[in-house]
């Protein structure tokens, strides 16, 4: 009986629109009072938030970081940086008030490395800038802790022309390109406030990556082709800079990621992705979707924590074809075929959506599984020139319910309630050049 009773609890308070964790509590109180009267009510401000995976806990069982406090409930922060000025912006998102700004010679991008730490790209001066952005949740399943501190400056990387920056394993890597070498950092030192690197070397310089994977690290191996700076494939170290066996082809990379236990990496021949089992390693190449080519493959690799999905425009916007979603646990591919050119892509963080920001201006929404559109907002003030190779495209961060979108020419940033028919929920006015948007501590 009180299955079937909490069963039709669940699916009322599902048609009425609450959120999977109000409405899991609230069918449990009910039926632990056997319907004495108890009821409660969804709440969805225009504030971000993420959503909880349990129930907030604050000084349960964890002890905060130095300089920390823990909270109710998760409190997101917005990372921003600027190309014109460099700075880096970290704000408030409840009370869009500016917690922190960092002052570099240029900005270029910033990466978010486990949820709260931010690596800024600087290549101008041949730097990258690690922040603590000074909010995190930690998931235990049941029940979430959240923190909060100021924002403060961890150290700098520095080498020439650093590029890409990747994460996985709890680790991050940067490569520098002219360097032929990554810094190696453990989020664990990042905690205790220590920025220790280990050099990872490669062949030779090049445009390169580093993906930790597994307590081993793949380094990219430079093309034969002088003329071509891209990698052609990856080897495989151990943590302790051993050679191991495994050395995968894949012509001119370009966009990596790490999901689990998998290192994936985009090929001018296809996906290439080389999972670990164990001590063993094994390499596979997956082919693109039909239609796909060289020249429409895509370039950036996105993805989240715990999720077996990547998504990534297909090729640049002068011969783009929509967006590709890869199922890496099934080994298959959903391709979305845009109406506009699709400048930048992500996933809602339980995988079910896709979003992309088209050339028109348009942020639009697409079922991950069937690649179906559901909804659509403008949120560029003009449309994209994609002509024009110098222009900044717009960027997407993903926190909780909310996904924040960068007008890059327009200096704005919008927040939008996805699962509202896209609906524009606020729009914060920067100004500068916007190259990058991040979320933090959702």
């Amino acid at each position: 009986m009180t299955y079937h009773l909490l069963k039709t609890i669940v699916d009322v308070m599902k048609g009425a629109g609450m959120r999977s964790g109000t409405w899991i509590r609230c069918a449990a109180v009910v039926v632990a009072v056997s319907l004495a009267g108890t009821a409660c009510g969804s709440n969805d401000g225009e504030a971000a938030g993420g959503d909880e995976a349990g129930t907030a806990r604050a000084g349960s069982d964890l002890a905060a970081d130095p300089g920390s406090t823990e909270v109710e409930g998760p409190q997101p922060r917005l990372v921003v940086t600027d190309r014109d000025s460099g700075a880096v912006s970290i704000l408030d998102l409840a009370t869009t008030d500016e917690l922190a700004r960092f002052d570099y010679e240029g900005a270029g991008a910033a990466s978010i490395v486990n949820g709260r730490y931010v690596f800024s790209v600087d290549q101008q001066a041949g730097e990258v800038h690690v922040v603590d952005a000074g909010s995190w949740t930690i998931d235990h399943g049941d029940h979430t802790h959240s923190y909060v501190r100021d924002p403060v400056e961890l150290g700098t990387l520095t080498g020439t022309k650093p590029a890409h920056v990747t994460t996985g394993d709890r680790r991050a890597a940067v490569f520098f390109d002219d360097d032929g070498r990554s810094d190696l950092v453990d989020v664990a030192d990042l905690r205790d406030g220590e920025l220790s690197p280990r050099e990872i070397p490669a062949r030779a310089p090049h445009h390169g990556v580093v993906l930790p994977v597994a307590g081993h690290v793949l380094v990219s191996t430079p093309s034969e082709d002088p003329d071509d700076n891209r990698p052609n494939g990856f080897e495989v170290y151990s943590a302790d800079g051993d050679d191991a066996t495994l050395d995968a082809a894949c012509p001119r990379m370009h966009g990596a990621t790490v999901v689990g236990t998998t290192a994936i990496g985009a090929c001018d021949d296809g996906l290439l992705l080389v999972s670990a089992q164990g001590e063993e390693w094994s390499a596979e190449k997956l082919p693109y979707p039909e239609g796909i080519t060289p020249e429409s493959r895509p370039a950036s690799l996105y993805g989240h924590d715990r999720l077996p999905l990547v998504v990534g425009t297909a090729g640049a916007p002068a011969s783009n074809d929509g967006v590709v979603v890869l199922d890496v646990a099934n080994r298959s591919w959903t391709h979305i075929r845009t109406p506009e050119p699709a400048l930048a892509a992500e996933l809602s963080g339980d995988g079910t959506t896709v979003f992309a920001v088209l050339a028109d201006g348009t942020f639009a929404t697409f079922d991950a599984a069937t690649g179906a559109s559901a909804a659509s907002s403008p949120v560029l003030e003009r449309p994209f020139d994609w002509s024009d190779t110098s222009a900044t495209r717009p960027a997407i961060a993903v926190g909780g319910s909310r996904v924040y979108v960068s007008d890059p020419e327009a200096g704005t940033v919008a927040e939008i309630d996805y699962r509202d028919d896209a609906r524009v929920a606020r729009t914060f006015d920067l100004g500068g050049t916007i190259s990058s948007v991040g979320v933090v501590g959702s």
